[in-house]
């Protein structure tokens, strides 16, 4: 029996996968960054946005009720605590308050909740479900650009069809490496 020589550069690498390159049996295989989208799980944590509320002063969100019975974020407004808190975005659907899930709760009774804890305490924890636009995680997956997903969101990204708006400056003002830049000129060649 001979015992393989272990790679330890191989270890917590689950989320990843393999090219079909071959490679040396000495060296461990080439990744590829892009994650399977047959399995968002692997990002489970990149779509929620989680957030301990605190101030003086009017929560400022307001929600909506969508066809299917989720609260959605309508409105950030001005000049109030939610205002102040960078990543929490329009759409975004509510999952839990003060760590309880509201999923099967009356919706009405949850908001009320959320403004009786608000007016007592003048703090809340929130969690939200980013909005996922399958289109847009598929396109910026596909030339590993996915960790820019939040932001086009904020641009407004819904649709693959939406990168045509995309200028170059969107590009510089994310932070994207000049490689990257041109990786996004494959999806958006006029950019």
């Amino acid at each position: 029996m001979n015992k393989s020589k272990s790679s330890p550069q191989l270890l917590g690498l689950q989320g990843f996968m393999l090219e079909s390159k071959p490679f040396a049996l000495d060296s461990p295989p080439p990744l590829r960054n892009s994650i399977s989208l047959d399995n968002l799980q692997d990002l489970e944590n990149e779509f929620y946005f989680e957030e301990f509320f605190e101030g003086d002063g009017p929560l400022g969100i307001k929600f909506f009720e969508d066809n299917i019975g989720n609260i959605i974020v309508k409105r950030i407004e001005s000049e109030t605590v939610a205002a102040e808190y960078f990543g929490l975005v329009t759409e975004m659907i509510l999952v839990s308050v003060n760590g309880v899930s509201v999923e099967g709760k009356d919706n009405t009774m949850t908001l009320q909740s959320i403004n009786r804890i608000w007016k007592q305490k003048n703090e809340i924890m929130l969690k939200f479900k980013k909005p996922i636009y399958q289109e847009v995680i598929r396109a910026l997956n596909d030339k590993n650009l996915l960790k820019y997903y939040d932001k086009f969101v904020e641009l407004g990204a819904k649709s693959f069809s939406d990168f045509e708006f995309v200028e170059y400056s969107d590009l510089v003002g994310m932070e994207m490496s000049v490689k990257e830049r041109e990786r996004f000129k494959k999806i958006n060649p006029l950019c």
